[in-house]
């Protein structure tokens, strides 16, 4: 097949994978804060939007080390803190995941809405993963996506 694509001309070029996502490194560090985007409603027409609820999930990948959350915040799309999601430092074990849900009915977040959220760890830990994901009630099937956070600072070893 590939012999016959050569002959008439079509050439493939792989030039390797995707860019990793900051997540996706296999590098341990000892804390990062993640910025989530997150929407609580989306717009279908001009003037019409779906509403979603949206589960912010945080997996702690790390098979061997646990990490603590110190801060997950809610911000709306104008970046004004809505509301500070832990009243204490959370550890997650390895391997462990916390969830936490903004419901449909609470559209304060508005279409850029976002989380913020740190984590730390005595020693050494792989990044978490950070979702968010967002889906649509009622009676039909709706809007379901999600978005995945990115590191913007980091605290090396």
């Amino acid at each position: 097949m590939l012999q016959k694509m050569l002959r008439r001309g079509v050439f493939l070029l792989c030039l390797g994978t995707a860019p990793a996502l900051a997540q996706d490194f296999t590098e341990r560090v000892l804390g990062e804060t993640v910025y989530v985007p997150a929407y609580s409603r989306i717009f279908t027409y001009p003037n019409r939007f779906d509403l979603l609820a949206t589960t912010l999930a945080v997996h702690n990948v790390d098979p061997k080390t646990e990490i603590m959350l110190t801060k997950v915040d809610y911000h709306n799309e104008d970046g004004e803190l809505l509301r500070a999601l832990l009243s204490d430092p959370v550890t997650l074990a390895p391997l462990q995941s916390k969830t936490v849900l903004i419901p449909i009915n609470d559209t304060t977040g508005g279409v850029g809405a976002n989380f913020l959220l740190v984590w730390t760890s005595k020693t050494p830990a792989l990044s978490p993963i950070a979702e968010a994901i967002m889906t649509s009630g009622g009676a039909g099937p709706g809007p379901s996506f999600s978005s995945r956070g990115r590191v913007i600072e980091r605290t090396l070893p």
